[in-house]
């Protein structure tokens, strides 16, 4: 009996050891199932967003050449711009709360913010009355690009 006992313990300790050692088997087996299945993954898109066959048939982004013929100052441009349509009753001027963009300074300082608001169309609001064509817009682009400069 006791020979037998042993022999059973041993044989359920070798079936449990063979059970975790194919559980892992399995695992890993799954893992790089999922890993071979990104890097098809990877390699397709890296092969999709480089389709061209020659560097000449690229075009240009048309947003890098956007400043070559506009011309564009703080004092001839973007200050008439920015008092038309943002320095207005009750928008961005002395006691609203707001940026006062009747200050000079003000506008310079926040340039770049600016420019992020009137190109994304955030500013000015839809409900203002006010609204800047494309080529104000270009104005104040090329003026931030530019280094924002009080000229």
């Amino acid at each position: 009996m006791n020979f037998q006992a042993e022999n059973k313990k041993q044989r359920e300790v070798r079936w449990n050891a063979m059970v975790k050692i194919e559980r892992t088997f399995t695992k890993t087996k799954e893992t790089m199932n999922k890993l071979r299945l990104m890097i098809i993954g990877v390699l397709l898109a890296a092969g999709m967003s480089c389709s061209s066959e020659n560097e000449d048939d690229i075009q240009p982004d048309p947003s890098g050449n956007r400043c070559e013929d506009v011309s564009s100052t703080l004092s001839g441009d973007v200050q008439s711009i920015i008092t038309s349509n943002c320095a207005t009753s009750g928008c961005h001027v002395s006691g609203t709360g707001r940026v006062d963009f009747t200050d000079k300074q003000n506008i310079i300082e926040y340039a770049s913010t600016i420019n992020s608001y009137t190109q994304s169309g955030f500013m000015p609001p839809s409900g203002s009355g006010h609204s800047l064509t494309a080529g104000e817009k270009d104005k104040i682009f090329c003026w931030v690009s530019a280094g924002a400069q009080d000229n």
